[in-house]
């Protein structure tokens, strides 16, 4: 290598910092420390992963929620998270069984809601104004959006309902995004015939949900250790990397000059860098930038977690389950022995409430209502139960908030020189493999 190549070698080699040690983070770091860049990842947290932790309690697994990671269809993204999983290790399926609770019905085909359920008069007339919405709807809010593709007699009888349950605020309130979640973005109605070839059309394609689950990418769930089993898999191999972790490293001042950032510091540490790629809303980046660029505080739902195990297997061969019943607290429902081989005969239910509500004294309430739907029998013991509370919560993506953090990231990326923001980052991608892709994608494209 001659004298030239050296030095070229040399000025590439960048001191990188990547804030956050979410699955965004711990992606763009490995990317990076493949690069040839030295690389610090640094997480507030004293666990990486974010919401794709697992907690170990009485000799089983417990994860925050449904989080079942799915093939990217990028090749070396999927070698990197999925090469030392196979069959014998792992839960590996390109069709997953799930279902759906509403108006005291379960239905074990889909995790979307059932129109079929409500009265039937409003069902025959919700129905028609379905065949008659637009292609391609819009509107400036959820319940704009809502309207417009589904019709109002399934707005006004499952859609607003529903998110009130989930989000506790107005659809008029809220982003369109905010619809993306909790499987509210199809239906169930009509029949799997009639389903299918209403599809042919093209028009309600995004709207109606198959009666039956279809094939889709490869899904991959560890049969020992939960989800977080991926997130620690993850962590080796940026140990092997020689990536420099930091937890529990809380970001007081970003130091910047002229546009371009060169330092992080926290209440003991000043960490030197030459680019910085950025996994957090841009809020953050622009306090911690001290740019003066201010903008409402984010709101969080109430969110817990209620943890059991059972004697006896649960009554339902679903992954998970979606309770839009609006009696009930429960929210989603993972059932983990429809996840594993061994005999782990465990749920979480996720519960998301107002403030007011005690979500801890909540567990009798919870226990009965999984009775009551009957994926627990009344003579199935209960042998443990946890509650775990879930930081901060969900966040609640309303029209204004998501306005204004578009508005404060495109500031910060047009300012700052030498930043790439990724992921949740951007707003502009919200599920698990959305978030996998983009960084990846920006990673491998884009470097500063």
């Amino acid at each position: 290598m001659d004298l030239v190549q050296i030095e070229s070698e040399i000025m590439s080699n960048k001191n990188v910092a990547v804030v956050g040690a979410g699955i965004a983070g711990i992606i763009a770091a490995y990317f990076e420390v493949k690069k040839g860049h030295n690389v610090t990842l640094i997480e507030s947290d004293v666990r990486a992963g974010g919401l794709l932790k697992s907690d170990f309690s009485n000799g089983n697994y417990f994860d925050y929620g449904t989080h079942i990671l799915s093939e990217t269809g990028e090749e070396e993204l999927d070698e990197l998270l999925f090469s030392e999983f196979n069959p014998q290790n792992c839960f590996i399926n390109n069709k997953i069984n799930v279902a759906n609770y509403f108006n005291k019905k379960m239905n074990n085909k889909s995790c979307y809601v059932n129109a079929a359920t409500i009265e039937e008069d409003l069902y025959n007339k919700g129905c028609i104004e379905l065949l008659r919405t637009e292609e391609f709807p819009k509107g400036d809010n959820l319940e704009e959006f809502l309207l417009n593709k589904f019709g109002k007699t399934f707005y006004d009888e499952i859609f607003m309902p529903i998110v009130m349950k989930y989000i506790g605020t107005h659809p008029k309130k809220l982003a369109v995004q905010a619809g993306w979640f909790f499987d509210m973005s199809r239906l169930l109605a009509f029949d799997d015939n009639i389903t299918k070839n209403l599809d042919k059309l093209g028009i309600y394609n995004s709207k109606l949900a198959h009666h039956t689950r279809v094939e889709g990418f490869l899904k991959y769930y560890p049969k020992e250790g939960g989800v977080g089993h991926i997130i620690d898999s993850l962590m080796e191999k940026l140990n092997d990397e020689g990536v420099d972790v930091k937890l529990d490293f809380k970001i007081k001042e970003i130091k910047h000059n002229h546009g371009k950032i060169f330092s992080l510091i926290s209440a003991d540490e000043e960490i030197f860098i030459d680019k910085l790629v950025w996994t957090l809303p841009s809020s953050f980046l622009s306090f911690l930038s001290k740019l003066g660029k201010k903008t409402s505080p984010p709101i969080f739902r109430k969110t817990g977690l209620f943890d059991f195990s059972f004697e006896k297997p649960l009554n339902s061969l679903a992954t998970y389950i979606n309770v839009y019943d609006l009696g009930m607290y429960s929210g989603r429902v993972t059932l983990y022995q429809n996840l594993s081989d061994i005999k782990n005969y465990s749920c979480t239910v996720e519960v998301l409430t107002d403030d007011s509500t005690d979500l801890k004294g909540l567990m009798g309430k919870i226990l009965f209502e999984l009775i009551e739907m009957g994926i627990v029998s009344k003579e199935n013991k209960c042998i443990f139960k946890q509650f775990r509370p879930v930081k901060n919560g969900f966040p609640i993506l309303t029209e204004k908030f998501l306005k204004e953090q578009n508005e404060i990231n495109r500031y910060c990326q047009n300012y700052f020189q030498n930043i790439i923001c990724v992921g949740r980052a951007t707003t502009d991608v919200f599920f698990m493999k959305d978030v996998l892709v983009d960084t990846f994608r920006k990673l491998k494209n884009k470097d500063v």
